[in-house]
């Protein structure tokens, strides 16, 4: 089933950190498409949640040195 969650993104500094996330986000299994913008400091997910969860996808981001959290979602 595919959902779509809100993030906000905080810790990017420049142009290419958006990218950055959204490269290494789109190559986890079950993840569709992701958009993170740098000046409003927030991400839309598209994941099947069958296959991944938000929970693993906001860790990745913050193990990249950002911080991210789930602002709202729908399926």
């Amino acid at each position: 089933m595919n959902e779509i969650v809100y993030l906000d993104v905080k810790g990017m500094h420049c142009p290419d950190c958006p990218t950055k996330i959204e490269r290494e986000i789109s190559k986890m299994d079950g993840v569709t498409q992701i958009k993170v913008n740098l000046e409003t400091e927030n991400g839309c997910v598209t994941l099947n949640s069958n296959l991944t969860d938000i929970s693993d996808i906001i860790n990745k981001i913050n193990k990249m040195g950002f911080e991210a959290k789930n602002v709202q979602s729908n399926t």
